[in-house]
């Protein structure tokens, strides 16, 4: 593997993608392509680590951070792009891969191809960022592997909405109630960084669910009142909680009691 394709780190990795992307700053609506879940396969970094490079090349003057509106997405969400600085230092590392010859298997025959050679000997869209990650790990690339470069990315991009839902699912379960005790938050957190939630949409994911409880507030009270009922009378520290679940929910002392009347005549 040619050296220089070695020494390419993170940072640079994530400049290089995002030359294909030009006048962001012009648009309304930003294409999912420049949110961390892409810019994370695209860059071959975990994206639990994404994060930390992206606020320092933001710092640093490399990056554009903006919360907006994404392709496909209902909330509003972070997204990046290359400030002027990023530009000048991408364009020369592009400028450097360009004379990079890369050992390329075609069919049984490998021989050197630069990165435009392999670009147009493949059926797939591919950066020069993308022949760059594949690279980092073998000898020789395969051509007919680079050609189902789409599918993984599609897999990668299914496996990260998989995680999010997961991530949802688990936290409507712990506001079922209309509380979230101090173990289910620390549950939630370390499910969280498990799968590489960031907080933006963990924050997002929260207020969601909070406006579906809301929503459903009587039914999420009737609810509980009707558990507490197959228990015989309810006790006073279980009155307790459920004046607090009532307060939380936003209840008044009149629907609470409407509630609960209408289940004891059951």
């Amino acid at each position: 593997m040619p050296e220089p394709l070695l020494a390419l780190n993170t940072e640079d990795r994530i400049l290089l993608y995002l030359t294909d992307f030009r006048h962001m700053e012009e648009r309304y609506v930003l294409p999912q392509a420049l949110t961390q879940k892409a810019i994370a396969f695209a860059a071959g970094i975990q994206r639990k680590h994404l994060s930390r490079y992206l606020d320092e090349m933001v710092k640093a003057g490399y990056l554009v951070e903006a919360k907006g509106h994404v392709e496909g997405e209902k909330q509003r969400m972070l997204a990046y792009y290359l400030a002027p600085r990023g530009w000048e230092r991408a364009l020369a590392i592009k400028q450097r891969l360009a004379a990079i010859h890369v050992p390329v298997k075609a069919k049984d025959e490998v021989k050197p191809m630069t990165l435009d050679e392999i670009d147009k000997a493949t059926s797939a869209h591919l950066t020069f960022s993308d022949i760059v990650r594949e690279a980092m790990n073998v000898d020789t690339l395969d051509l007919e592997y680079l050609n189902g470069i789409d599918d993984r990315r599609k897999r990668a991009m299914d496996e990260r909405v998989k995680d999010l839902e997961d991530y949802t699912r688990a936290v409507m379960t712990a506001w079922k109630d209309g509380r979230v005790s101090a173990t289910e938050r620390l549950l939630i957190e370390q499910l969280r960084e498990h799968l590489g939630i960031t907080r933006e949409e963990r924050d997002r994911i929260e207020t969601q669910v909070m406006e579906e409880v809301l929503a459903n507030r009587e039914g999420i009270y009737r609810a509980t009142i009707a558990e507490a009922l197959e228990h015989g009378t309810i006790s006073v520290d279980l009155r307790e909680i459920l004046e607090a679940l009532r307060k939380k929910l936003g209840l008044s002392e009149q629907d609470a009691a409407r509630v609960e009347a209408s289940l004891a005549k059951a």
